[in-house]
C-alpha cells in the first residue's frame, strides 16, 4: 500500500496552489516519477477553506483536483480539520434529527466520526478528527492538528481551571463544544463578503494576528514538530488511543519530522499553500508526503530530493 498525503490545500483562497489543473498534474507526475505511483490519498484538512470563502466557491474550485483523483481510481480518505469543520457540523445534524425522528432526544459526544460524503459525483471516506491505518505493521494515526497546542490552549486552560474549582472534569467533548462556536461563526461569516473584508481590514490595521501568534508561538521552535511533540503525547493519551507508531498531521503549514527515544515518530506533512497567513509567505511552500513499506518521504512540488526520508523502523 503506498499512500499520498495532503494537507492544508486551503482551495477558495488565493494562495491554494492546486487550484491550477497545471499544478495538480505536475503533482501526480512527480509520484509516479519519483515513487512510481500510489494507491490512495489521505487529505489532512483544510482542504475547503470555509473561513474566508463562501462554501459554494471553496468545492467549486477543489473539484477539478478531486475528479483528477477520481480518475486515477485513488480512494480518497478526507480527514476534516477547523477550516472546513462545518462538515463535521452538517453530519451531527444530520445525525441529530435521524435520532429525533426515532424519538431519541438525549446528547450524545461521539469521539470518532466516520461517513461518506459526495462531492458532484465523487464519493469521500470522510473522518473526523482521526484516521487510523497499518503499514509495515505499524499503528499510523493522522489527525489535522488544530486538537494540539495552539491558540484554543489558553482558553482551554482557563475554562479546565474554571472546571476544577467546580469539580466537574474536563472532558474531550468541551474542546469540540467550543471549537465548534468558534468555527462557526467564521463559517457564518466568510458567506458575507462585505463581513469578510471588514474581517481582513481589521487584521491587518490592529496588528492583532502577529501578536496572537507572537503569544501562541512565541518562536518558530514551538510551532516546529519538535515543539509540539508533548501536545502530540498529551493527544494520544488523553483520548485512549493506545499505541501510535506515527502521528502524522498538519495545521501549522511547517514540514519536520521528529521522534523522541520510545515514542512516536511524529510527521507535519505541511501544506499546499504559499502563505502561512495574514499575507505572510512561507518558508517551505508546497509540501506533500508519500508513505509506502520502504518508508516516508516529505517533498516539495518541482523539487527531486525529498526534504525528509524516514524508515518506518
Amino acid at each position: 500500500m503506498a499512500s499520498l498525503i495532503i494537507s492544508d490545500t486551503h482551495f477558495g483562497l488565493g494562495s491554494s496552489t492546486l487550484k491550477s489543473p497545471e499544478k495538480v498534474d505536475q503533482l501526480l507526475r512527480e509520484i509516479w516519477e519519483f515513487e512510481g505511483g500510489c494507491d490512495d490519498v489521505v487529505l489532512l484538512g483544510d482542504i475547503l477553506d470555509f473561513w474566508r470563502v463562501r462554501p459554494e466557491n471553496a468545492v467549486k474550485e477543489a473539484i477539478p483536483f478531486l475528479k483528477k483523483l477520481y480518475l486515477e481510481n485513488l480512494k480518497v480518505h478526507y480527514v476534516v480539520g477547523n477550516h472546513d469543520h462545518h462538515l463535521v457540523v452538517q453530519k451531527q445534524e444530520a445525525e441529530f434529527m435521524e435520532r429525533a425522528a426515532r424519538g431519541d432526544l438525549f446528547p450524545v459526544y461521539i469521539p470518532t466520526i466516520r461517513w461518506r460524503r459526495t462531492f458532484c459525483g465523487i464519493d469521500l471516506d470522510m473522518l473526523y478528527p482521526t484516521y487510523r491505518m497499518r503499514c509495515c505493521q505499524r499503528s499510523i494515526l493522522f489527525t489535522h492538528g488544530h486538537h494540539l497546542d495552539g491558540i484554543q490552549n489558553y482558553t482551554l486552560q482557563l475554562v479546565e481551571k474554571l472546571r476544577r474549582l467546580s469539580g466537574e472534569e474536563f472532558l474531550p467533548s468541551d474542546l469540540e463544544m467550543m471549537m465548534t462556536y468558534a468555527y462557526e461563526g467564521l463559517y457564518r461569516s466568510a458567506c458575507i463578503g462585505e463581513m469578510v473584508s471588514f474581517e481582513n481590514s481589521i487584521w491587518k490595521a490592529s496588528g492583532l494576528l502577529q501578536r496572537i501568534n507572537a503569544g501562541v508561538f512565541s518562536n518558530q521552535h514551538r510551532a516546529s514538530t519538535e515543539g509540539q511533540y508533548e501536545a502530540i503525547l498529551n493527544f494520544i493519551r488523553e483520548r485512549g488511543l493506545g499505541r501510535i507508531d506515527c502521528f502524522i498531521y498538519g495545521d501549522t503549514h511547517r514540514p519536520g519530522i521528529f521522534q523522541r527515544n520510545g515514542g512516536p515518530l511524529a510527521v507535519n506533512a505541511g501544506s499546499f499553500t504559499r502563505e502561512q497567513g495574514n499575507s505572510s509567505c512561507l518558508e517551505t511552500p508546497d509540501t506533500y508526503m508519500f508513505m509506502d513499506e520502504k518508508g516516508l518521504a516529505i517533498r516539495q512540488l518541482g523539487r527531486k530530493r525529498p526534504l525528509f526520508l524516514c524508515e518506518l523502523l
